[in-house]
């Protein structure tokens, strides 16, 4: 049945509630057993409705829970005519009828109410997706602007220093140069820091160029003077040069002596004479 056909329907209900309150009362606890063939009775007294259309109302009419419940339990077992009059009865077997088509529409409306609770509670579980999703964007797009403002920031302190004749260095750079020296220096080894060591240390005893490695005689001690300081005396030790490494003189070992163990032999008979 179209919207259209619905409404239709309706307002030609609510005609009949008009012109025959008595038997199409407005209240829900009014409602009686309508008289058998109670349709040709409506068809004369309006002759202008539809019958189809009528026909379709007063179905409407008598399948409402509240129709059914009047059949069920309703005082005594009269039916009524459109003016109210008791007219006819209501047997067991249309209670029983009454009785089934109550049941049915009362699991039709429970599995309705099912579904429209099932249906709100997956609206409201995707709403709250939503406004998760909503969050979550939110949180995002601050993150990035904010991120983006620390990268403005640190653009400008770079061209700032650029400004200044200042290169700038970031860690990741710093650590990588860090690297290289590191492994500049391991690639040279501690044959070669000990090398330039004492290149240092023959630069610094020949400021004139390196030492001659001829054989000569052996160059007269040099003691070096301080500033606001007296000469060393004969007996005193010269001042050490910088970068000079003294080798501690190698302690005597101490002698050792080796004793041969001796060995005890007992006595022939545990030492008794015989």
């Amino acid at each position: 049945m179209s919207k259209s056909d619905h409404r239709a329907i309706q307002t030609l209900h609510g005609r009949l509630q008009e012109r025959f309150p008595l038997a199409f009362p407005k209240h829900y606890d009014d409602l009686r057993p309508l008289k058998l063939g109670i349709l040709t009775d409506v068809i004369e007294q309006l002759p202008d409705v539809d019958p189809t259309a009528l026909r379709r109302a007063l179905a409407n009419h008598t399948s409402r829970d509240g129709y059914l419940l009047a059949l069920i339990h309703g005082r005594g077992d009269r039916r009524y005519d459109l003016n109210g009059q008791p007219t006819g009865i209501v047997t067991p077997e249309e209670r029983a009828e009454a009785q089934k088509r109550l049941d049915a529409s009362t699991k039709r409306g429970q599995d309705r109410a099912e579904r429209v609770r099932t249906h709100k509670e997956r609206e409201e579980k995707r709403r709250q997706q939503r406004e998760i999703e909503r969050k979550n964007r939110e949180a995002k797009a601050a993150r990035k602007a904010e991120h983006e403002r620390i990268q403005q920031e640190i653009a400008a302190r770079k061209a700032a220093l650029i400004a200044q004749g200042i290169t700038p260095e970031s860690r990741s750079e710093r650590k990588r140069r860090l690297a290289r020296e590191a492994a500049k220096r391991a690639a040279h080894g501690p044959h070669a820091q000990t090398v330039s060591r004492d290149t240092k240390l023959e630069r610094f005893r020949s400021p004139s160029g390196p030492v001659s490695t001829q054989p000569g005689p052996p160059e007269p001690a040099t003691i070096k003077t301080t500033p606001g300081r007296p000469p060393a005396s004969p007996g005193e030790r010269p001042e050490q040069l910088p970068d000079q490494v003294r080798t501690p003189p190698a302690k005597p070992m101490p002698p050792v002596e080796f004793r041969r163990r001796r060995r005890f032999v007992p006595p022939p008979n545990g030492g008794k004479n015989d």
